[in-house]
């Protein structure tokens, strides 16, 4: 049985659980990624004008939909990611699920993520097909999971 917070969570639009559209408002610039779905934008649903779709990384992305297909794109996207982007900024690292068979997973995403000095911290089903770990920048002083700073 589910629980109250759990059928909430599962109602939030994917845009508000991907943090496309947020409670700030204001201007917010998304990086779309590694030739993502035709059908992302069905998904999100209706956005408001204030959220700005780029090919590339900015020094103004508060947000990257970064999606991977295999495990050399995965190398590539945690490379990119590690070179540009901004401090503040967030990324979401979307990979296809597990039944797809992938010659990668959940752990080598988290694994490539904080090899370079990000660290997830929220995971979502975007689609049927595919799943996101949300990343960020490790604050200093934090130490990671095997005590290294």
């Amino acid at each position: 049985m589910a629980s109250k917070t759990q059928g909430a969570y599962s109602d939030t639009p994917l845009a508000k659980k991907l943090g496309v559209v947020n409670n700030l408002g204001g201007p917010r610039e998304v990086a779309l990624l590694g030739a993502p779905p035709e059908d992302l934008f069905a998904w999100l649903g209706e956005l408001p004008a204030e959220v700005c779709f780029r090919k590339r990384l900015t020094a103004k992305t508060a947000l990257a939909l970064y999606f991977v297909r295999t495990a050399k794109q995965l190398d590539a996207c945690v490379k990119t990611l590690a070179e540009k982007l901004p401090k503040g900024a967030s990324a979401w690292i979307i990979r296809p699920k597990t039944h797809l068979k992938p010659d990668f997973g959940e752990n080598d995403v988290r694994n490539g993520g904080l090899a370079v000095g990000l660290v997830d911290y929220k995971i979502c089903s975007v689609s049927e097909e595919w799943s996101g770990l949300k990343f960020a920048w490790r604050k200093s002083g934090k130490s990671n999971k095997t005590g290294k700073k």
